[in-house]
């Protein structure tokens, strides 16, 4: 203010008097209205008051609140023929590192629990004690983790989305954006799954069967010409009560149509000999709806949308030969003569009537576990998309609250880009060259010593009545009443 007001003394139309007096936020509002403010302070003043207001908007605007936003993946999901493909991973640091190729994974670790699981509840409900309030019997719920994500049922439909991947930040995504921090609120996709159909037929009249004690142990052969020979050794005769069971097992291809055919023996505790079954399996690929309600909410398979091929002869190989080294693994039959033993099911030696359709329905959730573990690997929101040439019809939707700092609308730049030139623009106004009167043009002591007498210093005694006097030893002054004072009045202090 004071600059401008020497720089206009100079001007020939000069400056109002009224501006040589200092500036109050009173006189400068007195001078607004009464329009005795030059036109450039009053642009300053107003930008000043403009530029007040904008900053408390911005703190309003632009402080930090929660946000609830939409992310959306593209391609979620991996159809079953993308499987045999390499894929990469993103770590948090950036570094991409492959994840090897899903179908030569090894999972039997994985899947060695989820088998006593699916054959304990199985077995449990064949036999009609499947009751959580029984305190006499142990209860496992069927939902629970499987590898990286919550399932509702036993029955995955060999969906395998890697829902943990999703709850937190894993590393740098590609094909979406997914924030460093957020909080997960739900997640709807469309993603690949497989139904898996498994038929046990009893054959046993088509087999030969032998046995044999050995040292206290009894062999039990079960064979037939041109198919597999398969031997049980355990403390199988006479036993009705399951305190032990073998289940053998063997996988052989159809030479035609390159099938995979799943034989199993079990012990017929009844007549000491031997139950045969051969397994098949068939299935098809199909798109469903998925949704997960919350970070500790299970994966729900909602709709199916879309059926895809069947599935072919390898996919069958591969379920039948995932199933053949699971019951290899701990002797024989694994954790699946486990679960079938702490189930009792069959505990009194007469429910091998419905063996067949309980297998049918253990291996079945195994084969989708099998598959839905393998997608997991891939399915993740880290995952280098580039690695895949598949079109992939599916689409992910992350619902998250991120805590921002302002409403990150592309409108609300205009805000800080505004304040940015207004300052600009006063800097450069008050930086502009030209010419301007010293600082004396505003000196009230130079003034008065030019206008009223020239013997005005700054240590000069002023008195004021109907104007400014001059006191010295022999002049009294008055009181801003007009009453004289008492005492006499010196020119200096």
């Amino acid at each position: 203010m004071n600059v401008l007001t020497r720089r206009e003394l100079v001007k020939d139309r000069g400056v109002l008097a009224i501006f040589l007096r200092p500036l109050t936020v009173k006189r400068g509002l007195e001078q607004i209205v009464s329009l005795q403010f030059p036109l450039q302070c009053s642009i300053l003043v107003i930008s000043t008051i403009a530029t007040a207001l904008m900053s408390a908007a911005v703190v309003a605007l632009f402080g930090i609140h929660a946000s609830r936003e939409e992310i959306i993946n593209p391609s979620s999901s991996i159809p079953l023929a993308g499987l045999n493909q390499t894929f990469f991973e993103n770590d948090r640091s950036g570094t991409l590192f492959p994840s090897g190729i899903p179908s030569y994974s090894s999972v039997t670790g994985q899947l060695s629990g989820f088998l006593y699981k699916v054959a304990y509840i199985t077995g449990r409900k064949k036999r009609n004690n499947y009751n959580p309030f029984d305190a006499n019997v142990a209860y496992i719920p069927e939902q629970g983790p499987l590898r990286d994500t919550i399932y509702s049922v036993l029955n995955t439909r060999s969906v395998g989305l890697n829902v943990s991947s999703y709850l937190q930040y894993s590393g740098y995504t590609t094909g979406f954006d997914m924030p460093a921090q957020f909080e997960f609120n739900d997640l709807h996709a469309l993603v690949y799954g497989t139904q898996i159909d498994v038929s046990c037929q009893n054959i046993t009249s088509d087999y030969i069967i032998s046995s044999a004690d050995v040292d206290g142990l009894t062999l039990l052969y079960a064979g037939k010409p041109n198919g597999p020979n398969v031997t049980l050794i355990g403390d199988l005769s006479g036993h009705k009560i399951l305190t032990a069971l073998a289940i053998g097992s063997a996988v052989t291809i159809d030479p035609i149509t390159r099938d995979p055919i799943h034989t199993l023996v079990l012990p017929e505790f009844i007549t000491e000999s031997a139950l045969v079954l051969e397994c098949t399996h068939s299935g098809r690929e199909h798109l469903a709806n998925i949704s997960v309600a919350s970070p500790v909410s299970p994966l729900l398979i909602d709709t199916r949308v879309q059926e895809g091929p069947r599935i072919v002869p390898i996919v069958k190989q591969r379920v039948a030969n995932i199933m053949h080294n699971l019951l290899s693994a701990g002797g024989q039959g694994g954790n699946l003569a486990r679960g079938f033993i702490d189930a009792d099911y069959n505990a009194d030696g007469t429910n091998s009537s419905g063996l067949a359709s309980t297998l049918e329905a253990v291996i079945g959730q195994l084969d989708e576990a099998y598959f839905s573990v393998l997608r997991q690997q891939v399915e993740s929101s880290n995952i280098e998309k580039a690695s895949s040439s598949l079109d992939t019809k599916s689409e992910l939707r992350l619902h998250v609250t991120v805590t921002r700092l302002g409403g990150a609308q592309y409108g609300w730049l205009a805000v800080p880009g505004l304040l940015l030139l207004v300052s600009l623009a006063g800097t450069l106004r008050s930086c502009k060259s030209g010419k301007t009167v010293g600082f004396e043009a505003q000196d009230t002591v130079a003034l008065l010593s030019t206008l009223l007498d020239d013997n005005i210093r700054a240590t000069t005694r002023l008195g004021y009545t109907a104007r400014l006097t001059v006191l010295t030893e022999n002049t009294p002054a008055t009181a801003r009443n007009g009453k004289p004072e008492s005492g006499p009045k010196f020119a200096v202090c």
